[in-house]
């Protein structure tokens, strides 16, 4: 067995908050108790957040942990994603993250693209595309990266743009709108994008917009986090932990 997630259930997630000095908020230490049920029990537990490794159990019989809790995909506010799996003895220290599906190292990350309508949006637009060129340097405009066109009418409601307050404000009603897509996860490295409008007939309406991005895996979140001191006198507590070695 390299990993196992059969018998694991109920895994929960609780941040962390230490009391302060009297008069003062709790504070966080950006960290968080994951615990579980498993019936593993000849196996030791690893705990991944956003698909790294952030922890490992001291004692094959013990289904708490204490990790990091690193900023998600869309920063502080984002979602983390929390896996718990077995491991055999040998195993232990084993780092399984480029196994787990969607978190591997070459994923990278998610681009978020942004445009605006322009003069194109009138009647005869139906949707956009977007392509890539899977880090060539040249845009492969027969596979689009968007698993169904990107609607130029959501709902079938009319966009409407910014600087629709008077003359001289700005782009001016439908032709100002702005259009939104993510990608899926992208190997790191640079990635040449574009944006391609459709017709109803399925003709490109104007000539693509292409731009270069640079992609960047996600760092490593901190480790080796542990409470450094305690003073009762003052409720405070002093923390420490390993800084993430991409950062």
């Amino acid at each position: 067995m390299a990993y196992s997630i059969e018998g694991i259930s109920r895994v929960r997630i609780r941040p962390l908050v230490l009391d302060m000095a009297e008069g003062q908020p709790a504070a966080s230490p950006g960290a968080m108790e994951v615990t579980w049920e498993s019936t593993q029990t000849d196996c030791w537990h690893q705990v991944y957040v956003n698909g790294r490794l952030a922890g490992v159990t001291a004692e094959a019989e013990d289904r708490r942990l204490i990790v990091s809790a690193p900023a998600g995909r869309d920063g502080t506010r984002g979602l983390l994603l929390t896996e718990v799996i077995a491991v055999d003895a040998g195993d232990r220290w084993t780092d399984f993250s480029d196994e787990l599906a969607g978190f591997a190292a070459e994923r990278g990350a998610r681009v978020r693209l942004t445009w605006q309508a322009g003069l194109y949006l009138d009647p005869r637009l139906e949707s956009f595309n977007v392509f890539a060129d899977g880090r060539t340097g040249e845009v492969d405009y027969e596979t689009p990266l968007d698993e169904a066109p990107i609607p130029a009418r959501p709902g079938g409601c009319e966009p409407w743009g910014y600087g629709c307050g008077g003359y001289g404000v700005g782009g001016y009603g439908a032709g100002a709108a702005v259009y939104e897509w993510t990608t899926e996860g992208l190997e790191p490295g640079e990635w040449r994008l574009a944006v391609v409008a459709i017709d109803k007939a399925g003709n490109r309406l104007a000539l693509a917009a292409e731009v270069t991005v640079s992609v960047s895996p996600f760092p490593r979140p901190p480790s080796n986090f542990h409470v450094v001191g305690y003073d009762p006198l003052t409720a405070q507590t002093t923390l420490g932990w390993d800084p993430s070695p991409d950062v």
